[in-house]
């Protein structure tokens, strides 16, 4: 038979003091970095959050101003010797922007654009429903037929007409709602008030002022 051998001694040696403590400080170290990752993480994660909800979650009310007009067939009327009273009709082909900064398109329902006269309507077209795409701005061109026979102070349309110089204002009021990709909507409503001077001689509007 083979002679057996006998085991050889066991390599393991019981871990010193100093080699236990060495351990637990790794250990400690090594648990400390990662406490630091994941607080680093989760006030990353805050910051990305906060700035969603702040850009983009934000909703604002949409822009809507009269960028230009141009009149046509311009007539009018002062008062005249046999006593008639003074008068004004034109075509104004009024050029309208919607600027929506949202992050989500802005749909609008039907409205009407009106243009006063000394505080009167003189002429209203109404405004078909649309929508503006996220972050775009929509262009409308209205077409508005404008005439004096609702004006009552007399006095002083003669006296705009005879100074070649008519000053009017113009109205729109538009409701909607944002929608940010089907999954958040927001109703939103945006009013246009603006001034202009319209230069009979000329034929021509001048100081144009949206508020």
């Amino acid at each position: 038979m083979a002679e057996e051998l006998p085991f050889a001694p066991s390599k393991m040696y019981p871990r010193s003091d100093e080699e236990i403590a060495t351990f637990k400080v790794l250990k400690k170290e090594r648990s400390g970095k990662c406490f630091v990752y994941v607080f680093s993480a989760i006030v990353i994660l805050s910051i990305v959050v906060l700035a969603f909800a702040l850009i983009v979650l934000r909703f604002k009310i949409p822009d809507v101003k009269l960028r230009s007009v141009t009149v046509k067939n311009l007539k009018y009327e002062g008062r005249g010797t046999a006593g008639q009273s003074p008068s004004f009709n034109a075509t104004l082909v009024a050029v309208v922007t919607i600027k929506n900064t949202n992050f989500g398109r802005f749909k609008f329902d039907n409205s009407t654009l009106s243009v006063l006269y000394g505080g009167m309507n003189v002429g209203d077209r109404s405004i078909i429903h649309g929508r503006v795409k996220a972050r775009e701005t929509h262009e409308m061109n209205i077409t508005v037929e404008v005439r004096s026979n609702r004006v009552m102070d007399t006095k002083n349309l003669s006296g705009d007409i005879e100074a070649g110089m008519l000053t009017l204002s113009s109205y729109a009021k538009l409701s909607g709602r944002v929608n940010l990709k089907n999954i958040i909507r927001r109703r939103k409503t945006t009013e246009m008030n603006c001034t202009m001077i319209l230069d009979l001689k000329r034929r021509a509007f001048q100081d144009l002022r949206c508020y």
